[in-house]
């Protein structure tokens, strides 16, 4: 533990340094950060009680085809034992709560042929089939991502969705973009460039992994879930003729 030696000390001091110690061990205990390659930090979990805990202090996203900036990302998990994790027992996010066109339940994204990670449950939501179960099994290292996606013009406008996210020391597969900032792979460089590079839609509609188009190139932007704006590049800026584009 750690104690306040030096002479004549205080009483109190020691006494607040030796519950500091007490309470950084019980933490270490429960979440066991190590140190992974890189020097990324690793939060060892061995139970789907401590992993929605994680899935409580998280930022939550909003995702859409129009939103241009970072994401939010847990540090690195590594399974300590294999355990089942049920996205009912994922607390929907405050904000989704006090929503009325926001889904009142979680589901879950999982990257394909992610090790250690299977979906062992589907629920069918607005057409598509989503995961809601699955087993992770001991070893296995992913990050977290808790994101409401943006699904206009559906029955809801909104579904809370956690994303499991491939670890910082993971490469990206053959084709994908890595951002250098948080290690995250993108397959197509319009999100790159809205997620990583945080550049505006009018941006990256006239952009591609060679740089900018040519003016009067056709391009296409969203400004919400349901309205795609039409355009022609002018120095690289999407210019629609729509006034609501603008």
């Amino acid at each position: 533990m750690l104690m306040y030696e030096k002479s004549g000390g205080n009483d109190m001091t020691r006494i607040y340094c030796c519950i500091t110690g007490i309470v950084l061990l019980l933490f270490l205990a429960n979440f066991g950060p190590i140190h992974a390659a890189g020097g990324e930090s690793v939060l060892k979990v061995g139970s789907a009680d401590k992993l929605t805990n994680i899935l409580r202090t998280l930022d939550w996203d909003h995702e859409g085809p129009y939103t241009a900036k970072g994401v939010c990302l847990s540090e690195d998990i590594e399974i300590t034992r294999s355990f089942t994790l049920a996205a009912k027992d994922v607390v929907v996010p405050a904000e989704c709560s006090k929503r009325d066109d926001c889904r009142k339940a979680v589901t879950m994204v999982i990257p394909k042929d992610m090790k250690g990670v299977k979906c062992v449950r589907i629920e069918n939501v607005l057409g598509t089939e989503h995961c809601v179960q699955v087993d992770l099994a001991e070893k296995s290292i992913f990050r977290l991502r808790g994101k409401l996606v943006d699904t206009h013009p559906w029955t809801y406008n909104f579904i809370p969705v956690v994303e499991l996210v491939q670890a910082s020391v993971d490469g990206c597969q053959p084709g994908e973009l890595q951002c250098t900032r948080d290690k995250t792979c993108w397959k197509s460089f319009n999100s790159y460039c809205r997620y990583c590079l945080e550049r505006s839609v009018t941006t990256c509609a006239c952009e591609n992994e060679k740089g900018l188009l040519p003016d009067r190139t056709s391009c296409s932007f969203f400004i919400s879930g349901d309205l795609m704006c039409l355009g022609k590049c002018r120095d690289g800026q999407c210019v629609a003729d729509d006034e609501r584009c603008r």
